[in-house]
């Protein structure tokens, strides 16, 4: 209820003030209504807000648990769908709330960065997240990248790639989960790089 009264109260604003320009969403029709993890780069905190807006759609979010010890601020970020996690040392609680969103076919969104930081993935600055919780429950991931952090009046383009889903014969394979995760982040900065050519 909260997330649809957001939305609708949100969506032209934010549309005007931080233009938004999406790149590649038939990517996401492949996935003929099945969920999925998003997983984007991580350069504003605007960037899950314009991401439930431009996709018309609710996402639960990984968050850092900082972001709720006010109370009100917590009540607000349950309803929008929040997850908070520890980025130094994700709890049991975390990672059986996230596993349980998605076996209920929500669609979670993962900054592998775990924190705002520069537009292209780094080598070795992602987190194995995306590719643990896709290979434990064989949900595809949609690799996705800003062009540039968002400001106000200034156009961004949100580029969508194709599905990626995991190999589910490897998924006791112990090398697969660093395998997975290099691969993700292959394809998210592909997106990027592609822009450029």
């Amino acid at each position: 209820m909260i997330f649809a009264i957001a939305i609708t109260i949100l969506f032209i604003p934010l549309s005007i003030f931080f233009p938004v320009k999406i790149i590649g969403k038939k990517n996401l029709k492949q996935l003929k209504g099945q969920n999925y993890i998003i997983s984007c780069n991580h350069t504003t905190n605007m960037d899950a807000v314009m991401l439930d807006i431009k996709l018309h759609k609710k996402h639960r979010v990984l968050a850092k648990k900082e972001l709720f010890k006010n109370k009100f601020n917590a009540w607000i970020l349950r309803n929008l769908g929040a997850i908070p996690v520890d980025r130094q040392n994700v709890e049991p609680q975390s990672i059986k709330e996230i596993l349980s969103a998605i076996k209920k076919k929500q669609n979670v969104m993962i900054f592998p960065q775990g924190t705002r930081s520069t537009v292209k993935i780094e080598d070795g600055s992602a987190k194995e997240g995306v590719a643990l919780f896709s290979i434990r429950t064989g949900t595809p991931v949609i690799p996705m990248m800003f062009d540039r952090k968002i400001k106000a009046f200034r156009r961004t383009k949100l580029y969508i790639g194709e599905p990626i889903y995991p190999d589910q014969e490897r998924k006791k394979d112990k090398e697969y989960l660093n395998e997975f995760s290099n691969l993700v982040v292959e394809k998210m900065n592909a997106l990027i790089d592609g822009d450029k050519k």
